[in-house]
Order: C-alpha cells, then structure tokens, then sequence
C-alpha cells in the first residue's frame, strides 16, 4: 500500500486481540498491517494486565505486547478534557513494550487511590459484601492518596531548593504554591467526604436488603427484560425510552428525564456513552453478566471505555455479542460511522463479519 493512502484505524478489543494471539502467525499480522492502522488504549493494556495476572503467567503478557508490536499499533488516549470541549484522542508513537512499562508505573500503581471509589458501582447490582468494611476502604485509600500527594510535594520542594536555573525554578514555586492551596482544600473537604461516605454506604446497605437496587429498580419500573431485548435497529433507544415510559406507573417519573443528560447536546459525546452504557445495564438491556462480582463489574467499565473511545475509529472489533448489542443503540444514536466487526482467524486468513455499518444501514 502506498504511504499517501491513508489506512483505516482498526480497534480491537482483547477477546479479539485473544483470537489472533491465539491462532494468528506473521502472515496474518503483515497482511493486516498492510491494509488497517491498528490502534490500543490504557483499556486495552489493562485487559492484557489482567489476562496475565489471572493465568500468573508473564508470557501471556508478553505474547499480547508482541502481538501488538508486530501490528504496529499505536497508543491512543483521551488527553485531559478539563479545558478542551473538543478533546480528541492523540496518539503515542513509543513501542508496545516501553508503553506498557511506562503503564505499570503511572497507571497502575494509582489503583488503590481510584478503585475503592469506582467501585461504587457494585453496590447498584449488590456487589458488596460488607459496607461498613467497603466504607473503611474508601476513607483509607483517600488518606492514603492525601500523604501519596504530600510526599510528591515535599520532593517538589526539595527539587525546588536544589534548582539553580531562575526561569525553571518561577515555574517550580508558581506550581508548587498552587499544589499547596489544593492539598489546603482537601484538607477541609475530608470530613465532609468520610461523613458522605458513611452516610452513602447506609443507604446501600439498606436499598439492598431484599434484593439488588438493579432488580428492584426494574421491578419498580415493570420493565419486562424479554420485551426490551426485542428493541434493536434504528432510533433504538428512543424507542426503549418510549416503552419504558408506556410500562411505569403514573406515578413514577420518566426515566428520559431522570437520565436527561443523554440528550444534552451540550455535553460531550463521550461522558454521555458512558451514562448510556451504565443505563442499559441498568435496565437489563443486555447487560454485561455478573455485575456483583468486582472482576466483572471492572470489565464491564473497561467495555465502556473501549465503547467511549471507538467512536474515534474507523472500526472496532470484538467478539462480545452483549456488548455489540449496547454499542449498536449507542452508536446508531449518536450518528457514528465506526464500523463494528466481528473477526474470524483462519489458517490462511483473517477476516471479518460486518455487524454494525451505518453507512450501509446494517443496525
């Protein structure tokens, strides 16, 4: 193919990653290669982590990160979308391998401070055993992340004192001064976030006494699981909208309104899949299996990533059939021409079912 041909950027996930790595040889990679421009994601690199972790063999790691080198995939992520309503991915040019050590360092090892408060989540599907013991968790891990911060200010300064150069050492103070004034802020919101946490974790517990706030939400709303899975093509999720609000009670609010966001085009596109991800799941629209158990809950919003940043893509893939269902509502709402594939790994070739094409009205 020649360099002036832009090649369509491909995103598998790690099923699909699992089928080449599997029974994929050079032959397979370079005729991909050729004719896609493969890409990955923190996601994915958590994915293979874990893979890893849960068979206690390094070798699988590395077999993903070699898969991904012989791809010549790039690393692309969402930058910091604080200040840039249009924040799109960029991409990282560094091999697989220094890009996964580089994880391991900065991204991992902040697992401790984020999980405890991304578990939340778990206690919607009743997911969490003891919450007075969940409750500590959560308190410790912002202390611990409250003197993780304090140490990595105390080195600033003593890089601060040893710096010679003037322009280096402004900027040095002007962003030390600032770190100071947010620690002084987290100072005072932490008795306010222990008593939230405390507080929050008593209405979990007791929501959840007779059965999952997901169930029982379901319930209160008479959402009928079987007649909702029949819901699929165009303006789908429009239309479960519209049977949701056809089955509540009078009484009940409607669940468009309560979940309003979805349809503020003001918000960002990516911030509200994630609110449509988490509402299907919530309704039972296909929703990913095993979501008290902390593994699943956790892949679960690694599949709401990989859907977040795919929309960024000519094409993903991915062999998931529950997930695909919520992608299509997802994608078909908002308008996007990601391509959804499914992938086949044969002895000679690699190839692919089209399951989601908007172009071509296959929804």
């Amino acid at each position: 193919m020649t360099g002036d041909i832009k090649k369509p950027s491909m995103y598998l996930d790690q099923n699909a990653l699992d089928k080449l790595r599997k029974i994929g040889t050079d032959n397979h990679f370079s005729a991909l290669k050729d004719k896609y421009s493969f890409v990955y994601s923190n996601s994915t690199l958590r994915e293979i982590h874990k893979a890893g972790v849960n068979a206690d063999d390094s070798e699988k790691i590395a077999e993903f990160i070699i898969l991904l080198t012989k791809l010549e995939a790039t690393y692309f992520q969402l930058p910091d979308i604080s200040s840039n309503f249009d924040a799109r991915p960029y991409a990282c040019t560094d091999t697989p391998c220094n890009v996964y050590l580089k994880f391991l360092d900065e991204d991992l090892r902040y697992d401790e401070f984020t999980q405890p408060m991304e578990k939340i989540g778990l206690a919607v599907h009743n997911g969490i055993a003891d919450y007075d013991e969940f409750g500590d968790i959560q308190i410790s891990s912002m202390l611990s992340l409250k003197d993780f911060l304090l140490d990595n200010l105390a080195t600033l300064e003593l890089e601060n004192a040893n710096c010679t150069d003037e322009n280096t050492k402004s900027h040095l103070e002007a962003y030390i001064d600032l770190c100071h004034q947010r620690m002084q802020l987290l100072e005072l919101q932490l008795y306010d976030f222990q008593i939230g946490v405390r507080f929050m974790n008593e209405n979990f517990k007791e929501a959840n006494q007779d059965q999952s706030m997901s169930k029982a939400f379901r319930d209160e709303y008479r959402i009928n699981v079987d007649n909702l899975k029949k819901i699929e093509g165009f303006n789908a999720l429009n239309r479960i909208f519209a049977y949701l609000d056809e089955v509540k009670p009078e009484s009940f609010p409607q669940l468009r309104e309560l979940y309003k966001d979805i349809f503020d085009e003001d918000k960002r596109v990516f911030n509200r899949i994630f609110i449509i991800y988490d509402f299907l799941n919530l309704i039972g629209y296909y929703p990913d299996e095993s979501l008290n158990k902390e593994n699943k809950f956790l892949r679960s919003n690694l599949d709401r990533s990989h859907a977040t940043l795919g929309c960024f893509c000519d094409i993903f893939v991915t062999h998931d059939q529950r997930f695909i269902k919520k992608m299509k509502v997802i994608y078909e709402h908002f308008n996007i021409a990601t391509k959804i594939y499914d992938i086949k790994v044969l002895d000679d070739q690699t190839s692919f079912e089209v399951l989601y094409d908007l172009s071509e009205g296959i929804i």
